[in-house]
């Protein structure tokens, strides 16, 4: 399937107003003004430090995930993981190429190791970096872990939940009662928080969107945003299951049958009843991929489907370094681009200044990871889209003051 033209996102295109601006040292120049020409849109870009480092903290899991096989590892048999010094040197290096950055846990559970988490939540901090952390729940059941979470853990947190219905979440996640344990951990990061009126630390959830909850999304809003109270509900597309292993990837073939017309509608009454701020393109976005995914025959394949999206909505090249357990560098999740092992300082300014070379060929993929939350070109809100402004902001205006990335 051929790829149609990528569309420029709205932040990168707000990214390079704001260059002219610094250049010329003037006013902003009106939302109107012509729109940039590709050659502005890469050198932005090629001054641009990284904004994310996303790591693998571990490669274990306690629940038993239809669309993961994650829990399969057995800690006897995962490679070892970095240690603990290693990883401070590279947060504090990644500090330096990028001082408005943010560091974000992937991998298994994090808080499997709870007491490691907590150190890694602290070193993080230290270099400046704030932690962006995904969990489960299930490690966060009594009023004292989840203080210790809001005083001590990550600078964002959202606990998964892939439906508001018990039965469904409990079944797609593989254990019983995992429901309430992850709606448990919400209700306790939200009291413990209360009890601190100087931590405004977010509390969110992380949804799963599929066919099951597509269907019934204005009420998964209305559960998680009033009746749990967490501060956003994430929407996270459902992509072909994390596994290497899978003949055929069922939880794919019945979750990826998703009306795109129906679900764009679904989006539509939510953003008005919630008054949640959608980004328009990024709706397109997840229309496109579902209409995308929707039309894959062999689709019970994963990721052995041939799925692609229809346009390219990828630029992890852009903003993203992912670290696996080994502390290989990548511009993305897929292992068929560029890989450089950080093994010594100084070799992670050496992997980013790579970029250029493979930036064409990287915003070309039309892999369905792209729509995922890390990987996607278009944020899902107008508030996600003035945090990547003010980070292109802040960046460029270093570099004019003389600073370095």
């Amino acid at each position: 399937m051929i790829a149609e033209k990528k569309r420029v996102p709205e932040f990168l295109r707000a990214g390079v107003r704001r260059l002219r601006c610094l250049m010329r040292r003037t006013t902003p120049v009106a939302p109107r003004a012509a729109s940039p020409t590709q050659d502005q849109i890469d050198a932005v870009w090629d001054r641009l430090p990284p904004r994310f480092l996303l790591f693998d903290i571990n490669q274990l899991c306690n629940l038993r995930c239809t669309h993961c096989e994650v829990w399969k590892n057995r800690p006897e048999e995962v490679p070892g993981e970095m240690s603990d010094q290693r990883l401070g040197e590279i947060f504090r290096e990644f500090a330096a190429l990028s001082p408005f950055g943010a560091a974000v846990t992937c991998g298994g559970e994090p808080m499997i190791d709870a007491e490691r988490w907590f150190r890694l939540c602290r070193v993080s901090r230290e270099h400046g970096l704030p932690m962006y952390s995904v969990t489960n729940g299930t490690f966060i059941q009594t009023p004292e872990m989840a203080e210790r979470v809001i005083l001590e853990g990550a600078d964002e947190i959202c606990v998964s939940l892939d439906h508001f219905r018990p039965e469904i979440h409990d079944r797609m996640r593989g254990v019983p009662g995992a429901f309430d344990k992850a709606c448990r951990a919400v209700r306790l990061l939200l009291e413990a928080r209360a009890r601190h009126p100087e931590c405004r630390k977010p509390i969110m959830v992380m949804g799963l969107i599929g066919k099951s909850a597509s269907r019934e999304l204005e009420a998964f809003h209305a559960f998680v945003l009033n009746d749990l109270g967490a501060d956003k509900l994430k929407l996270n597309m459902i992509q072909p299951s994390f596994s290497t292993s899978l003949t055929n990837d069922v939880f794919f073939e019945e979750e990826g049958a998703v009306d795109p017309r129906q679900l764009r509608k679904a989006l539509d009454r939510c953003d008005r009843r919630f008054a949640l701020g959608m980004n328009p393109a990024w709706k397109d976005q997840v229309v496109m991929y579902f209409r995308s995914v929707s039309r894959c025959r062999s689709r019970i394949r994963g990721w052995r489907s041939g799925a692609r999206t229809r346009e390219c909505i990828c630029n992890s090249v852009d903003r993203n370094i992912v670290l696996d357990i080994n502390g290989t560098a990548r511009f993305c999740f897929a292992r068929s681009f560029l890989s450089h092992p950080l093994r010594k300082p100084g070799d992670m300014k050496i992997f980013w200044d790579q970029r250029p070379e493979w930036r064409e060929k990287m915003l070309a993929c039309n892999l369905c990871c792209a729509i995922s939350h890390s990987m996607r070109s278009e944020s899902g809100t107008f508030g996600g889209i003035r945090k990547a402004e003010a980070f292109i902001e802040k960046s460029l205006k270093r570099q004019t003051a003389g600073g370095c990335c």
